[in-house]
């Protein structure tokens, strides 16, 4: 064989063209294989290496999902994951893993209960979780007398999965050419409708299908004297401060208020000239995420402290003033339970009837996302909350 000298600098030339070509034969095969005749060049735009790669490897992941699920395309949906027992017509398809982890993340961008409350796998329609309601007793017996023995007490939470159904309408056309945007879409809808619903169920939940804070039996209610018939006259810094005394000493660290916006707008407002001692804002109505002491980081965005403690916002809270309303919730959200027995499943259909519209008339397709869900709430005596006078 002839003997061939190469300069360093060629050397490092030519294997970078032959890299370069073995990438750009990779990348095409994947384009291939699931077909993505665009891939190439949105592989190009980005660097090749680190997250911004697999962050983009994901998304076009989940386009080619979406475009299958809308063709019903079941060899290219076999490549993702196993349909829902067998059948995408009735539960829909499992979406790839990284999408509903990005979903689920978002929903906890959006959702006080998701990013807070304990999380249980769930391997059935049913869990029970264990909680301890009466701990072990200590006695002074004295000299010579028989102690009394006591056992603690345990009972169980139990969590029942319930299906969450969200549906939205999309045109044809977008599903038919749906690219990272659109996924980009889908992923900010259904993770806001589903935070809102978990919002929903966890803080005001009046047991269809889930029990909420606000109608739990066991939390502690206080319910001031009578002139505190609505929230103007309730929301007192005096009342606030009792609400804080409601709850186990062990639950106050994490602990926060949760109430709606036009109630913390109240509170700002119904005694500014004492605001300053019990009242701090950040921003009338939400800023970042700003610890409410202003020394301690906090997961989710909080209005303002009251009391010391993170003051945080849900319009699933009440907003219309009555008399004998529970309105404000404080406690420790880590005292929530939340399960998830199914992932997150899509299905699209072009001859449903949604909100009164015909989707085969219209030319347009309704995509579904289901999951499986249970709340409960773990121990009431994390949690107090205020409520109107009956007069």
């Amino acid at each position: 064989m002839e003997k061939i000298s190469l300069e360093k600098q060629e050397l490092i030339d030519l294997v970078s063209e032959a890299s370069s070509k073995a990438a750009s034969e990779a990348v095409e095969a994947y384009a291939k294989e699931h077909n993505l005749a665009d891939v190439a060049s949105k592989f190009a735009s980005v660097d090749k290496t680190g997250a911004d790669f697999d962050a983009l490897e994901a998304k076009q992941k989940a386009v080619a999902f979406i475009k299958a699920v809308y063709r019903k395309d079941g060899n290219a949906l076999a490549a993702y994951k196993a349909m829902n027992e067998g059948t995408g017509s009735a539960g829909g398809f499992v979406v790839p893993q990284e999408w509903a982890a990005e979903v689920f993340r978002v929903v906890e961008d959006f959702g006080i209960v998701p990013k807070l409350a304990t999380k249980f796998p769930m391997s059935s329609a049913t869990l029970n979780v264990p909680r301890l309601s009466a701990s072990v007793s200590v006695y002074w017996p004295g000299e010579g007398a028989v102690g009394t023995s006591a056992q603690p007490t345990f009972e169980q939470v139990v969590l029942s999965a319930k299906t969450l159904v969200g549906i939205t309408p999309m045109s044809n056309e977008l599903l038919a050419d749906a690219n990272v945007g659109v996924v980009n879409l889908l992923t900010t809808l259904f993770a806001e409708s589903i935070a809102g619903e978990l919002d929903n169920q966890g803080l005001a939940g009046s047991g269809a299908p889930f029990t909420g804070i606000l109608s739990d039996a066991g939390v502690t209610v206080y319910q001031p004297a009578a002139g505190n018939s609505t929230f103007t006259l309730c929301s007192t810094p005096t009342n606030a401060r009792t609400l804080i005394s409601k709850i186990k000493p062990w639950a106050l660290q994490g602990a926060v208020f949760v109430m709606h916006r036009s109630v913390w707008a109240l509170f700002q407002t119904v005694a500014p000239t004492n605001s300053p001692y019990y009242l701090s804002t950040f921003n009338p109505v939400l800023t970042g995420n700003t610890a409410a002491n202003g020394t301690q980081a906090f997961p989710l965005a909080v209005a303002g402290s009251l009391w010391g403690y993170p003051v945080l916002l849900s319009d699933k809270m009440p907003s219309s003033t009555a008399i004998s309303t529970k309105y404000v919730i404080f406690g420790n959200l880590a005292h929530i339970f939340m399960g998830t027995r199914q992932d997150l499943a899509v299905a699209i259909s072009q001859e449903a009837t949604v909100d009164a519209v015909n989707l085969f008339a219209a030319n347009m397709s309704a995509v579904r996302v289901t999951t499986r869900v249970a709340i409960a709430v773990g121990l009431p005596t994390a949690f107090a909350v205020l409520e109107t006078s009956a007069t």
